[in-house]
């Protein structure tokens, strides 16, 4: 699943969540910061993108998995670690919790997620072999995150 990567997008909901003007809310507010309601926000946040950038990491391999046998023949599919069938079930899981965790914020944070991880498909089935649509359909993957804080 590189775990490393989730990160760069945990990155990503911690800027937009500065960027909205939560943490001076969370700073300007008499409530304890330890139970503040946006720090509840961002913590779903944070669980739906571990959830999305990980579906979205597990059918990459999915779908790669014969350029794979290949090219990165230590991956868990063409290593047999794990089965086709059992990597798409792990990644429409991690899809699924993404997006149940994102309803937790609002209906338009568990839209923005339903859009992700399509978009995420898209580009793992798809748009990643085409030089301008690729980098395009990546960036809205990681562009619409900020939307969801």
């Amino acid at each position: 699943m590189r775990p490393a990567n989730i990160i760069t997008a945990i990155a990503d909901i911690l800027l937009g969540f500065a960027a909205s003007g939560s943490v001076q809310m969370i700073l300007g507010d008499d409530t304890a910061y330890s139970s503040h309601p946006q720090l509840t926000n961002l913590y779903w946040l944070v669980a739906a993108t571990i959830g999305l950038y990980g579906g979205g990491v597990v059918f990459n391999d999915v779908f790669d998995a014969d350029l794979d046998r290949k090219e990165r023949p230590e991956r868990p599919i063409p290593s047999g670690a794990a089965s086709r069938l059992s990597a798409s079930l792990l990644g429409t899981l991690l899809l699924l919790a993404g997006v149940l965790a994102a309803f937790q914020v609002s209906s338009t944070s568990g839209l923005i997620a339903i859009a992700i991880a399509v978009l995420a498909l898209v580009y793992d089935s798809f748009s990643k072999h085409y030089p301008v649509l690729g980098p395009l359909n990546m960036g809205a993957c990681r562009g619409a995150i900020y939307c969801s804080v």
